[in-house]
Parts: C-alpha cells; sequence; structure tokens
C-alpha cells in the first residue's frame, strides 16, 4: 500500500527523530528513497501510520512507542 503524501512526512520526521535521539546507525540517514524499508520494519500495518498522519492520536501513540519515543513530545 503506497503512503499517501501526508504519511511518509509523518515517517520520515518520526524516523529522523529516532535517529536525533541516538536510534539507529551512525551512518543512517531518514530518506524518501529507503522509507519503505524502515515502514516494513515497523510492528504495525501502514494503515496505522495512515491513521496517526490523519490525526488518530492512539494511533500516533502506538507509531511513536513502537519507535522508542515518547508518546507526546
Amino acid at each position: 500500500m503506497p503512503l499517501s503524501d501526508r504519511a511518509q512526512d509523518l515517517a520520515l520526521a518520526i524516523w529522523q527523530e529516532q535517529l536525533d535521539n541516538g536510534i539507529g546507525q551512525p551512518d543512517e540517514m531518514a530518506t524518501v528513497e529507503h522509507l519503505d524499508e524502515w515502514v516494513a520494519n515497523r510492528n504495525y500495518p501502514a494503515s496505522t501510520l495512515e491513521q496517526a498522519a490523519a490525526g488518530d492520536i492512539e494511533a500516533l501513540t502506538q507509531v511513536r512507542t513502537e519507535a522508542g519515543l515518547p508518546p507526546f513530545s
């Protein structure tokens, strides 16, 4: 399932926040080119990311928690 632009933007922001917090490989970069791989490594379906991007607080909490980030920042 291709992600909407809104879900891609959210995923990239969360991925970058992970990297900023030391979660990830030292040379890792949050890029659109590798976003499919990042999404495929999640423990939730892409539809959850779409729901989070649409403002669903429960889905956003799930996405952020799974990423090792606090639910709200």
